[in-house]
């Protein structure tokens, strides 16, 4: 090869090599942009906004928070898929954009496992079973000797099919060989009133929902939907001391698009990991209902969404749930 042509191939090289280099040096340099599916103040939209202010700071440029509501996040979904994968779009999903509705639906236009790239789990919460003040049961273990001896006379409500609130108590009475009537309403906002009313003897909720209720004795909170007892509640044991592997945890997650340089990726997830230890955050995120992830960058949160394509694909299969 002659000098010339040795030049002209590593001039080559460097060319394919330096947008690379220079996204590394340069990320992010203009502002980011979160879309949130739902409305405003809603918990995941809270989250974003509280661990975005440290983001921007950490990062050095502005976060916007957009939100895209309806559709069970798909409007949100599809305005990701639209942008380009650079890390300047980004936005905040949980299980069930991830597992649960790739599960029990057929029209969706996305792949759970193709069309995103994870960046890091944010924060993860509790649901908290509860009964009506009047169900005479003071423990789990309670309740579960009194539905065995009278099965199929109590009712839970939970916040509508294919709800993780739903999918809890499904768990619970499938481990336990319990017979439970569901009454499924259009969210918490029906659900806990019913239950407060007497309406029906159980429910799923946030316990940021339910400890008003209980403080005026009209309800009593039994369990928590995790592996381990939450940190927000720490007295109240979990659904798994008497239903073994149940673990159903409240999830928000920072994802992009899929292809999304590696660079960007983990500078994004450093500073969600750099938000999540400030103090000031901690106490905000538990204002909110919500404690930071144990675990998070972008390996863990691949981790955990593939744990949940499993655990949610097998259960709605056995339930045949279908939501269209």
């Amino acid at each position: 090869m002659t000098r010339y042509a040795l030049v002209r191939a590593l001039c080559a090289m460097i060319l394919l090599i330096a947008p690379g280099i220079a996204l590394s040096q340069a990320f992010p340099n203009r502002t980011i942009r979160i879309l949130v599916h739902a409305t405003p103040g809603a918990q995941p939209d809270a989250v974003a906004r509280i661990v975005a202010k440290h983001m921007s700071s950490s990062l050095g440029q502005p976060i916007v928070i957009e939100n895209i509501t309806g559709g069970t996040g798909v409007p949100a979904i599809n305005a990701l898929l639209a942008s380009r994968p650079d890390g300047y779009t980004l936005i905040v999903l949980d299980a069930g954009h991830w597992a649960i509705n790739p599960a029990a639906r057929s029209d969706l236009r996305y792949d759970p496992e193709k069309s995103f790239t994870p960046v890091s789990m944010i924060t993860t919460s509790s649901l908290f079973l509860a009964v009506h003040s009047s169900v005479p049961a003071n423990n789990l273990a309670e309740l579960v000797a009194l539905i065995r001896k009278q099965p199929g006379m109590y009712n839970y409500g939970s916040a509508g099919i294919g709800t993780v609130h739903h999918l809890t108590v499904e768990f619970f009475k499938q481990a336990l060989g319990l017979d439970i009537v569901h009454i499924p309403f259009r969210g918490s906002s029906q659900s806990v009133p019913a239950l407060v009313a007497g309406q029906v003897q159980m429910a799923v909720a946030a316990l940021t929902v339910l400890a008003q209720f209980e403080k005026a004795g009209r309800v009593k909170i039994l369990g928590a939907n995790t592996a381990e007892r939450s940190a927000l509640a720490p007295e109240i044991p979990s659904m798994a001391t008497v239903a073994p592997n149940l673990d159903f945890p409240g999830q928000v997650a920072l994802l992009g698009p899929a292809g999304m340089p590696r660079e960007a990726v983990n500078k994004l997830a450093q500073a969600v990991d750099e938000a999540v230890k400030g103090e000031d955050v901690i106490a905000a995120l538990k204002i909110a209902g919500v404690e930071p992830a144990p675990s998070r960058g972008p390996d863990a949160l691949a981790k955990r969404m593939r744990d949940d394509r499993a655990k949610y694909g097998s259960l709605i299969k056995s339930l045949g749930v279908k939501l269209e």
